[in-house]
Formats: structure tokens, C-alpha cells, sequence
């Protein structure tokens, strides 16, 4: 019984450091090609920080788990969203939405989208199978590069206050080229711990009785997301705000991508046509939370609770809710 546990917890160590290893990486490449770090928060951070998902959500369809698969992808979403409230919690100098850019509005919007058309698919009113994969799947990966596209171009042209690129001060080849080197080799080392990961995952479910829906949704989900926990305490800790909440929506919009490709690599039939029915409440409750955050970064409103803002309080509230809600519905 150990066994699987200790196999979690290695592997997720392992992945925090080199999710760390990977944002630092990611930062200098940032820098040093001129791409500006709001932009880098939104679309290149995640590509770093996501590998945990894709790779373990994909090893969960290959061993046939997936609601461990799903559930790892909307619960890193749910886990993701409380991370807007730790960084509130941490600064405690106002609501967070009163001195975020406006500008992240965008990516959270797209998100929005994309889950909700994952939401629609799993309520089998409207999925529409393309052979093996579902229709809406597509739908979602064309909404991620269009959207990529549209984010490029917004931030091109409103750049976050001092999240600028450091392209006047010179660009170091032999930084970057190391830069590549250490992501290389740390995005290898998640793929080899997202797989451990994984099964070490599907032996707790099956042996704890906890089921595959909550241990993807929770545990799984937590693991996998530690890359986004440590890139975006370090960026608060930087003083580049707007960077860490670019990352938590990036890295939820991302999220859903993988959600495409998941559905393409399972083969065995459309993904959300065969998952259990708890995943959708989950993707609700990925909607809703993230459109508190969408409304209080358009009101932006500067009342508080307990240090934070009324959204934060939302979130921490709205994520306790979801774990219990899902543990007593227990899952496969």
C-alpha cells in the first residue's frame, strides 16, 4: 500500500523541480527573443508548465482510465483558479481583480468557451462523434489557436506595465542556447515522472476505494499543477503580478487543448462520450469560478475580506465545495 504513494510523491517532487528548471528556462528564452513576459505568462508558460497534464492524462487512456484522464484536466483548471486566491492571500494589498491588467479578461474568456463546450458534449445533448473523436474536441483545439492567435496580437499591442521584453539590453545566444538545454532536459523529466505518476495515481484509486473521478480530479490534478504553483509564487515573490495571473488562465486555456489531443490519443471512442457524468459538474463549477474572476477584473472592485478580495473568498469557498461535492459523489 506504500508502494504507490511513495511512487506519487517522488514523482511529483521530481516534477516541481523541474517545472522550476522549465520556467526559468522559458524566462531567459522570453527575454532574450523579445517576446514580452504578459505574452509569455499567457501562451509560453503554459506549453512549459502543462506537460504534467498532457503527459499524464495521455498515460491514463493508454492504461484505460479515462476518467482519471478528464478528471486530472478539470480538476487542474478548479486547482489552478484557487492559485489567483493564494497570490491575493500572499500580497494582501487590496482585491487582486482591482490591480491585475484588465487584459487577462481575454484568456479568461476563451477559456470559458472551451469548457463550455466540453460541457455541452458530456451532457450527450448535442455530442456529435467525427468517427472516434468528438466534434466538440475539435471545436475547442481551432478555439485554443485562434485564440492563441488573437492573445499574440492584444498583447503586441497593449503590453502589461513593465512586462515588456528585454530586447535594448541585447540578446545572449550562449544563455539561450543553455536555456534550451536545461528545458529539454527538464521537460524529459516530466514526461518519465508524469508517467509514474499516473500509475501510481490509478493504484491509489483502485486500492483506497477513493475512485478514479476524485484521485484524477484532486490528487492527480494537484500533482500535475505543481509547475503552475511554483511559477506563479515566484513570480509574485518577483513582483511581476500580471505574469502569475496570465499563467493561471494560460495554463487553464491550455488545459483544454489537451483535452483535444487526450480525445485523439484514446482511439476507443469519443472521450466525454464515455466518461462519468461527476466531470461535468466539475467543468460547471471551472465556469463559474472563472467568471467571478472575469467579473471582478471588469468591476474591479477594491472591497475586501480578511485581507482579500470577495472573489479570492469565492474561489477558496467554491473549490472546498467542488472536493467535497465530488468526494460523496464518488466516481469510478
Amino acid at each position: 500500500m506504500t508502494e504507490p504513494w511513495m511512487q506519487f510523491i517522488l514523482s511529483a517532487a521530481a516534477i516541481i523541480w523541474a517545472g522550476n528548471r522549465l520556467t526559468r528556462s522559458a524566462k531567459t528564452i522570453a527575454q532574450n527573443t523579445n517576446i514580452g513576459t504578459a505574452w509569455a505568462g499567457a501562451l509560453l508558460l503554459p506549453l512549459v508548465t502543462s506537460l504534467p497534464e498532457l503527459v499524464t492524462s495521455s498515460r491514463a487512456v493508454l492504461i484505460d482510465a479515462p476518467d482519471l484522464a478528464v478528471g486530472n484536466i478539470f480538476g487542474s483548471n478548479l486547482y489552478n483558479l484557487t492559485l489567483l486566491a493564494v497570490i491575493d492571500l500572499s500580497c494582501r494589498r487590496g482585491a487582486l481583480t482591482s490591480r491585475a491588467n484588465p487584459g487577462h479578461v481575454l484568456t479568461a474568456s476563451f477559456s470559458v468557451i472551451a469548457v463550455s463546450l466540453a460541457a455541452a458534449a458530456m451532457t450527450g445533448v448535442v455530442f456529435v462523434p467525427v468517427g472516434r473523436v468528438g466534434v466538440e474536441t475539435i471545436v475547442i483545439a481551432g478555439v485554443y489557436l485562434f485564440g492563441s492567435r488573437l492573445l499574440f496580437q492584444y498583447e503586441k499591442k497593449h503590453r502589461f506595465p513593465g512586462e515588456a521584453g528585454s530586447a535594448g539590453k541585447g540578446r545572449d545566444l550562449s544563455s539561450t542556447g543553455r536555456a534550451l538545454l536545461h528545458y529539454l532536459f527538464a521537460a524529459g523529466l516530466i514526461v518519465g515522472a508524469g508517467v509514474l505518476l499516473t500509475d501510481a495515481a490509478d493504484r491509489i484509486a483502485l486500492e483506497t476505494g477513493l475512485g478514479r473521478t476524485f484521485v484524477g480530479s484532486f490528487f492527480l490534478a494537484a500533482a500535475t499543477s505543481l509547475p503552475e504553483t511554483v511559477t506563479t509564487i515566484t513570480a509574485v515573490k518577483l513582483g511581476v503580478l500580471d505574469m502569475a495571473v496570465a499563467n493561471v488562465f494560460g495554463a487553464n486555456f491550455f488545459n483544454m487543448f489537451i483535452l483535444f489531443w487526450v480525445d485523439l490519443f484514446y482511439g476507443a471512442a469519443p472521450l466525454l462520450a464515455v466518461v462519468s457524468g461527476t466531470h461535468l459538474f466539475s467543468a460547471v463549477m471551472v465556469i463559474l469560478l472563472t467568471t467571478v474572476m472575469i467579473i471582478g477584473l471588469a468591476n474591479r472592485s477594491q472591497k475586501e475580506l480578511i485581507g482579500i478580495g470577495y472573489d479570492s473568498v469565492i474561489l477558496l469557498i467554491g473549490y472546498a465545495a467542488a472536493v467535497y461535492i465530488i468526494f460523496k459523489a464518488g466516481g469510478n
